[in-house]
């Protein structure tokens, strides 16, 4: 199938923390990432628009037990309510160029191995 999308994803298994507005962490579980953000499912429903703070665990790409924890903010595109589950696209910002590079370098890895 053809990619027509402007940043290809790719399917990850991540794990990731959000900051809501009332100061609670939730927990998520990032499917897909892309050059400029991720889809993630949560329990949370995210309203879309809204910037949220976020911390994700990103695999080192020769040593997938080296975890980086990347901090970084989260713009809201859609929320989905799918069974128990909110599936939730994300705009990354914020995010230092290294782990920035971490990222396409996932993104190249898991090209070349498709």
């Amino acid at each position: 199938m053809l990619e027509l999308r402007r940043s290809p994803r790719v399917t990850v298994t991540w794990r990731a923390g959000v900051k809501l507005p009332d100061g609670r962490l939730v927990l998520a579980k990032i499917v897909n990432i892309s050059a400029e953000g991720v889809l993630l499912h949560t329990a949370e429903n995210m309203i879309p628009q809204r910037s949220y703070h976020m911390l994700i665990e990103i695999p080192g790409i020769f040593q997938e037990a080296d975890i980086h924890k990347v901090s970084c903010k989260g713009m809201v595109r859609h929320a989905i309510l799918s069974g128990e589950v909110y599936h939730v696209g994300i705009q990354l910002s914020e995010m230092s160029q290294l782990h920035a590079e971490l990222v396409g370098a996932w993104i190249s890895k898991t090209a070349h191995l498709a």
